[in-house]
């Protein structure tokens, strides 16, 4: 069982059914047949008023409804293709009054015949369009193709819409005319009634009011979406100093707004060649962004009018009169139109649009870009009301731009400065560290020195001493054998012997001399030590690096801090067995004199007994490792990373300069490719290692 949808009744359906049928019209009314005649006529003429009637209203309604004009005509233009069978009605509007254009804005197609909608048709090429442009009635056309004048690109088009026949009529607000209604029979040639006329000519005189109120809303509606886009764009330029978003949101919004194919921003380089920075585009269109390419026909003439605030308008690239380079250029980005306005900087005078390029107004400032929306898909009549747009919203980028140029100039001139005042800081640092490094030198190269002469002194007095104390002991020997021989020798002198040891204890002197010679000696080898300890520490006569015990300057460093084994402190010695390492002696027996040092003072201001502990190990193959550590109070985590830094300094003032351990790094790290590390936690003490290569990196 199929079920059968009922279309809904048109306005002529309505009337006609409720009429008798044509054969009893005799037979029911009794009248003669002119009367007959008559009376249809009547009843005809009042169908065709109810059914006008009816159709204007349905369009009032829809007027009413809406100030879509795509809507209205759509709505209308299906009425009056039921109203009137035919295959298709369409509506065609000029977009101004100046426009020698008409657009393709509503349509009604009856059957699987080819959509008009869309559709840009020009005045002047088309003698039809003309004649019902320049008539007050309707045209009808019974045969389409026959009409005088058509050339070949009409012909194509009305074969390709297959128009067969067509009824159109002009709609004229205040004697202009803003449009056409078109109606198309392309199933057969077809007679139109002077009813029919009327009747379209009936819509179109309503249509006209819609399209102008239509118009003017849609008017409304761009002036309020260009002030909204100006505003978002001045709002952009106040809340942000991002370039890139600023000028992507207005090629964005602009495309929308104009509803182009493609907008992009063209900013210049050398030689007025340049990239495109900036691009919004709709399928199926091509992306330009970035080097689209050289047009080889801008000159720098041509910039000069740019700069100058021209804006030039392109309705249709192949009839502009441009250079054939400048056409194919175009036509190698597929643009078939193109509006451009210049992107001007460092304006210092407000200016009106130009587009006449003979007569621009002079303005300075310089030529930055240009703001460019392109047509593809056709040629399009370029609105006064564009290029205003186009032209205040290149002045808005102006500002951005300026003022984003600003904004870095500050910036790198901020960075500058600080990097600046940084290198200052720093040189003032180097500066103060090398003079206080070099005082701290100077004080080790004086202790050095006066170390060394100290010890040369002693040692040559040591010497004097040393090398007598043999012939003493052998002056004393001989004394001895004379004093026997003479005893032995004559009665009188040994009795005389015995009275002198009695009073003189000579015997018991002998005896101790010799002992005393003996320790005189091993005082002498301990002079002896200690000067060559002293010499060690201060290492004048081996100032190269050389490869040296580093547990000799472990030693020569303690002994100079003997002042300070204070005791309650005990030494605790855990060596090694180290080889010898390739360094700069007096250099290493420093840092190891100031890690003692350090170590001492922590275990002092303790305040209670405690115990130094240096350790040697062999850490790596080619890395030995020396350890100082202490049971002072412990250095704090959060200042551990500073205890290296020149000046820092957790003694109170007056009691250390901050260098010592600034110097232990320099030596450590700088001169000798070491490392050196801090391990320490508060109330169990602290642990310096210092981790040296056998052979000196550095060197």
């Amino acid at each position: 069982m199929s079920l059968k949808i009922q279309q809904p009744e048109t306005p002529w359906q309505r009337l006609t059914a409720r009429l008798p049928e044509s054969g009893n019209w005799n037979q029911e009314e009794g009248l003669l047949l002119p009367e007959v005649d008559q009376q249809k006529a009547i009843i005809v003429q009042m169908q065709q008023q109810v059914q006008l009637s009816n159709l204007l209203n349905e369009i009032n309604n829809e007027i009413r409804s809406t100030l879509d004009i795509e809507q209205i005509l759509t709505s209308a233009c299906r009425l009056l293709g039921q109203a009137l069978h035919c295959s298709r009605a369409s509506i065609l509007v000029k977009e101004s009054n100046a426009e020698k254009t008409l657009v393709t804005r509503g349509e009604y197609n009856a059957g699987d015949y080819p959509i008009q909608l869309g559709m840009k048709v020009p005045i002047t090429d088309n003698p039809h369009l003309a004649a019902v442009v320049s008539q007050q009635e309707s045209l009808a056309l019974t045969k389409f193709l026959d009409f005088p004048g058509l050339n070949a690109q009409t012909r194509k088009i009305a074969e390709v819409l297959e128009i067969k026949s067509m009824l159109a009529v002009a709609t004229r607000y205040q004697g202009e005319v803003n449009g056409i209604i078109g109606l198309h029979q392309c199933d057969r040639e077809r007679e139109w009634t002077d009813w029919e006329r009327q009747l379209l000519e009936g819509v179109a005189s309503q249509l006209a009011i819609a399209i102008n109120q239509a118009k003017l809303y849609s008017k409304t509606c761009r002036q309020a979406e260009r002030e909204s886009l100006l505003r978002l764009i001045g709002n952009q330029i106040r809340s942000t100093l991002d370039l890139g978003t600023i000028l992507q949101t207005a090629v964005r919004e602009v495309r929308q707004l104009l509803q182009c194919d493609r907008v992009i921003i063209y900013q210049f380089q050398d030689n007025w060649q340049g990239t495109v920075v900036v691009e919004d585009m709709t399928v199926p269109w091509p992306s330009i962004l970035g080097d689209m390419g050289a047009d080889k026909c801008f000159r720098g003439n041509y910039a000069d009018l740019y700069q100058q605030g021209r804006v030039k308008a392109i309705n249709d690239i192949f009839q502009a009169g441009l250079e054939p380079c400048h056409v194919d250029f175009l036509d190698s980005l597929q643009v078939k139109a193109n509006l451009i306005v210049p992107i001007v900087t460092s304006q210092n005078e407000d200016h009106s649009l130009s587009t006449d390029i003979n007569s621009p107004v002079k303005f300075p400032g310089k030529l930055w870009g240009l703001l460019i929306a392109h047509e593809c898909h056709d040629t399009r009549n370029w609105q006064r009301q564009e290029m205003e747009l186009l032209s205040q919203l290149a002045d808005q980028m102006a500002i951005a731009i300026q003022q984003a140029e600003l904004y870095s100039q500050v910036r790198e001139a901020a960075v500058k400065s600080q990097a600046q005042t940084q290198q200052l800081q720093a040189a003032l640092q180097e500066l103060r560290s090398t003079q206080q490094q070099l005082i701290q030198s100077e004080k080790m190269s004086g202790l050095g020195q006066m170390v060394a002469g100290i010890a040369h002194e002693i040692n040559n007095a040591n010497n004097f001493i040393h090398a007598n104390l043999f012939h003493a002991q052998e002056y004393f020997k001989v004394l001895n054998e004379a004093l026997e021989l003479c005893g032995n020798a004559c009665p009188e002198a040994a009795e005389a012997l015995v009275k002198i040891n009695e009073e003189l204890e000579l015997d018991y002197v002998r005896d101790d001399f010799g002992k005393m010679l003996n320790s005189m000696r091993e005082g002498s080898g301990r002079i002896r030590s200690i000067v060559m300890t002293l010499r060690n520490f201060s290492r004048l006569d081996r100032a190269e690096f050389q490869a040296v015990d580093l547990h000799e300057g472990l030693e020569s460093s303690l002994l100079m801090l003997q002042h300070k084994l204070k005791s309650n402190i005990k030494i605790e010695k855990q060596y090694g067995n180290l080889p010898r390492v390739k360094c700069h002696p007096g250099q290493i027996n420093q840092v190891f004199y100031n890690l003692m040092d350090n170590a001492l003072d922590a275990i002092d201001s303790a305040d209670k007994p405690g115990e130094l502990t240096i350790r040697s190990w062999l850490s790596e193959p080619d890395w030995v490792t020396i350890s100082v550590r202490d049971t002072g109070s412990g250095i704090p985590a959060q200042i551990q990373d500073k205890i290296f830094d020149p000046f820092f300094t957790t003694k109170p003032v007056g009691k250390g300069t901050g260098l010592g351990l600034s110097v232990c790094y320099q030596v450590i790290v700088q001169a000798h490719g070491g490392r050196i590390r801090c391990v320490s936690q508060v109330g169990e003490g602290t642990e310096l290692i210092v981790e040296l290569p056998l052979t000196n990196r550095k060197n």
